[in-house]
């Protein structure tokens, strides 16, 4: 799918951007949704949206209201995102979706699964990346989201990675470099929007009740902003998960290991593929 056209006004598409690879959607293959954190946006997935998009699946990666190239305001509800996932899957296309979020996208994903409705395809798979219930922001991290926005992509960017020197998976690539200036490029408002639903959502046991699929709960070892204790408590909870500790890796799991989570990603889905089911 392709931006929409943009007005000369706004210079913001008037529908949302999802990122495919340029492939069409298919209905005769699986279809992996992924779904970005706080002041992110599609590209987070690049490495692992790529590979599937190559792979024989339908890859949907799309930037949420508000953030990368998708114009609307930043919705402050996990709820609200879910439903506007819900709205997108309803019309896509593909015999069986997977859902897979980062950070907020995680909560958002989670949510999604628990209303997920297709008239013709299932919910294969939830894949939950750096995912920690509840997600409590603390005081310090508000204030600078709404007063000093670049010192609150700062702390982030820091807080998010095992390391800040060296160690990069792929050359010439430096993670915290690409998460500070993707933040510090995000819409006017989007961290504090998002801040405030990642705070507020209250619903994740009653959304776990509601899952049915094989839940994956992928951690970084290292993580600070999301303690991996909080996900293995929930995965221990549910018969139908597992978890899986990446170690050396903090919260931005996906580019300081995008290897092992493309590893796990692939070894996930593709033991829930809907033709399988």
């Amino acid at each position: 799918m392709t931006p929409a056209k943009t007005s000369a006004k706004t210079q913001e598409p008037a529908a949302p951007y999802i990122y495919t690879a340029n492939h069409a959607p298919e209905d005769s293959r699986d279809s992996v949704v992924f779904v970005h954190g706080a002041a992110m946006e599609h590209s987070v997935w690049s490495h692992q949206s790529r590979y599937f998009a190559y792979h024989g699946y339908n890859a949907l990666a799309p930037d949420l209201p508000g953030h990368g190239r998708s114009g609307g305001r930043p919705f402050e509800d996990i709820g609200e995102l879910a439903d506007w996932l819900c709205g997108i899957l309803a019309g896509a296309r593909g015999r069986g979706f997977h859902l897979i979020g980062h950070s907020m996208g995680a909560l958002a994903a989670l949510e999604t699964a628990a209303r997920f409705k297709h008239d013709r395809a299932p919910l294969c798979s939830l894949t939950l990346v750096g995912f920690s219930y509840p997600m409590a922001v603390s005081d310090a991290l508000f204030e600078a989201a709404r007063e000093r926005p670049t010192e609150a992509y700062a702390m982030m960017t820091q807080w998010s990675h095992a390391s800040q020197l060296g160690g990069e998976p792929v050359p010439g690539f430096w993670s915290p470099g690409m998460q500070f200036s993707m933040m510090s490029g995000s819409h006017d408002g989007a961290l504090l929007a998002d801040l405030r639903a990642c705070h507020a959502y209250a619903g994740g046991e009653d959304a776990f009740a509601r899952v049915s699929c094989p839940v994956l709960f992928l951690c970084g070892r290292r993580d600070r902003m999301a303690p991996a204790k909080l996900a293995a408590a929930h995965a221990a909870k549910n018969d139908n998960a597992e978890i899986v500790f990446l170690e050396k890796c903090g919260h931005s799991i996906m580019s300081e290991s995008p290897h092992g989570v493309l590893r796990e990603l692939k070894r996930h889905i593709g033991n829930n593929a809907a033709a399988k089911n």
